[in-house]
């Protein structure tokens, strides 16, 4: 195909042509392949395409678009009862969680009240031996609150990063259980008289666990950050958790994991008494009878 010569500045003597060229470059058909089928269907004697056809992609296009929307707005809307579940759910854990503040309230005011009896009868029968060996006594088994120097050991998540890729987002490492286990036995083997884990009191029948991803102290779970408060000689447990076993483990949860671990000295820190404390073994005096009471 010649294309027509037309010299700049003049006229060109056929435009129809030149446009007609034009329209067929830059406007083909959709295939060769459907052009040639209207071409043999038209030289048949046939409509150059079938409505039949047509029309059956028009329904089953239709069909399907309506198919579509329908299963989209039904996985978007909400399930009634799934709502209600949950609702129910939420409110019997928040009634859970009151009932058992009250129980805490009302141990907590029942300790007092024994104490106070305790101490009476120490000084009455006794004197001041007597009350002293409560007092020690309640202290080891945790049963009052204690104040005097140590440390604070702060654990924290690791923060998510932010120059991961859009599609290369990696959860971030949390503090487990292990991890705290690791720094409360170190804090006791360190000299620790008294520790808490976010104020809850340790004592010698506590238990670390978790539960999937969850912390839980004596059955309760626990939210980061994890605060660890030791009360001590603070020299000894300052050089436990910087150059001792635990505070090797903590440089390797900064270094490797990007866990928070900071550990800071203080002259006064308070650890309240424990919130549960079961009588596991009583001896009546004057008798070689000992009973044992199991959980």
């Amino acid at each position: 195909m010649r294309w027509p010569s037309v010299k700049r500045g003049e006229r060109d003597p056929n435009p129809a042509a030149s446009m007609a060229l034009l329209d067929e470059v830059l406007d083909p058909p959709v295939g060769p392949g459907y052009h040639s089928a209207a071409q043999a269907r038209a030289a048949a004697g046939l409509a150059p395409s079938s409505g039949l056809n047509t029309l059956l992609m028009f329904v089953v296009a239709l069909a399907l678009g309506f198919l579509v929307t329908i299963a989209a707005v039904t996985l978007r809307a909400p399930d009634p009862a799934a709502s209600a579940t949950r609702a129910e759910l939420i409110t019997r854990i928040e009634d859970a969680q009151a009932a058992g503040d009250d129980q805490v309230r009302r141990v907590e005011a029942l300790r007092a009240e024994i104490l106070a009896l305790e101490q009476q009868q120490a000084r009455t029968a006794e004197g001041a031996e007597g009350e002293r060996v409560i007092a020690a006594t309640a202290l080891n088994a945790g049963a009052q609150a204690v104040q005097g120097p140590g440390v604070v050991v702060t654990l924290e998540d690791a923060r998510r990063a932010t120059d991961e890729a859009p599609g290369e987002e990696r959860q971030p490492e949390r503090v487990n259980a292990r991890d705290l286990q690791l720094v409360v036995n170190g804090l006791w083997s360190a000299g620790a008289e008294a520790i808490s884990v976010n104020e809850h009191r340790m004592t010698s029948t506590s238990a670390i666990r978790f539960a999937g991803e969850a912390v839980i102290v004596d059955f309760r779970g626990l939210t980061p950050p994890y605060v660890v408060k030791a009360i001590g000689d603070p020299e000894r447990l300052a050089a436990e958790t910087s150059s001792g076993l635990t505070g090797a483990y903590l440089e390797e949860l900064r270094r490797q994991l990007g866990l928070g671990a900071t550990v800071s000295a203080s002259d006064s820190i308070t650890i309240g008494a424990a919130e549960r404390l079961t009588t596991r073994v009583a001896e009546e005096s004057g008798t070689d009878t000992q009973t044992e009471e199991n959980r």
